[in-house]
């Protein structure tokens, strides 16, 4: 596959897929929107504000079908917002209308990425399938069938997109694969010898610490720490065990901060 587009357009595709299979319209629909509310908590807990709208089921059809999108200049797909009276769909849902189908207000267009689509598929493969059951009485039924998805390299490209400064990336707390990007400045044993112990330390109490002890200058492990984009920052000096302390810093701030050795664990469980 020919990588296009970024981060968005990823050689490898790995989804997060899930059926559901039901004995009634009805009971599809309200699992249907108990996987839609999962869906909402699952993109604000990646740091994101999806957008769900309504969808061109596309050639998998249904009955009906929502994709979660989030604004991004970057999107390929293009979404119509009433901000009237809350009416949202994509653009090839809808084709290119100017006023809201439901209130006639004026529409407006955004760019999105997709991260998420789920579709109400009725009983449209069941039949040809014959997947059916047997309800009470013995009498078969075509089961009510749904399916939804993530494209999951797609959601930590979408993350990426949103959440990065001309540094580098910033990661969500809930999603970065470490919580702590530990640097150690100056490579001698009084230093060493900390600096390794607060990263065993803090792996004991459940934090995921990246340790640098590389013989590089602090600008460029600084610079790195910047770029890859976890959380906390955390260095180690003799500058700062003079105070027997660490100097921490949030990825998503500017400012840092001398924090007390003993401190230091109790600081990062209070970060947002």
């Amino acid at each position: 596959m020919r990588s296009t587009g970024g981060l968005l357009r990823t050689r490898e595709f790995l989804m997060k897929d899930l059926y559901s299979f039901d004995r009634n319209e009805k009971d599809l629909r309200n699992f249907y929107e108990k996987v839609k509310k999962s869906y909402f908590k699952i993109f604000k807990k990646c740091g994101l504000n999806p957008i769900c709208v309504e969808a061109n089921p596309g050639t998998i059809g249904g009955e009906l079908s929502h994709e979660f999108m989030i604004i991004s200049p970057v999107g390929e797909d293009k979404i119509l917002i009433c901000k009237k009276c809350g009416f949202k769909a994509n653009i090839e849902k809808t084709g290119e209308i100017t006023k809201c189908p439901k209130c006639k207000s004026q529409l407006e267009k955004k760019n999105c990425i997709e991260v998420g689509h789920i579709f109400n598929l009725g009983t449209k493969y069941s039949k040809v399938m014959k997947a059916e059951f047997l309800d009470e009485k013995g009498k078969s039924h075509p089961v009510a069938m749904g399916c939804y998805g993530i494209g999951l390299p797609r959601l930590m490209a979408t993350v990426v997109e949103v959440h990065n400064d001309e540094k580098g990336i910033i990661w969500p707390r809930e999603i970065s694969p470490f919580m702590v990007h530990l640097i150690q400045i100056e490579n001698n044993q009084k230093v060493r010898k900390k600096a390794q112990k607060l990263y065993q330390d803090l792996q004991k109490q459940g934090i995921e610490v990246l340790y640098d002890d590389r013989d590089k200058s602090p600008g460029e492990k600084f610079a790195e720490a910047d770029l890859i984009g976890i959380p906390i920052r955390i260095v180690i000096s003799e500058r700062t065990l003079k105070k027997n302390s660490a100097e921490l810093k949030q990825r998503s701030e500017n400012k840092t901060k001398l924090i007390k050795l003993s401190q230091i664990k109790n600081y990062i469980k209070n970060v947002k």
